[in-house]
């Protein structure tokens, strides 16, 4: 499959669609695809780094 190609016949269908909650589906799906690729950057902080952070803090609110 070429993807290039399914972008540009998605882009042709997009540009032509009429059905207003059809866009509202494809904006949510949009939306939910951005928030999962940002979750998955996420990592958890270890306890060593969260303490280690909030001295940080102390400090600089101390100064």
């Amino acid at each position: 499959m070429n993807v290039q190609a399914e972008k540009f016949k998605l882009i042709e269908w997009l540009v032509q669609l009429q059905d207003p909650n059809m866009l509202e589906k494809l904006l949510r799906l949009k939306e939910q695809a951005e928030i999962n690729a940002y979750e998955t950057e996420l990592k958890p902080m270890s306890r060593e780094e969260l303490e280690a952070r909030a001295k940080a803090s102390e400090e600089a609110i101390a100064k």
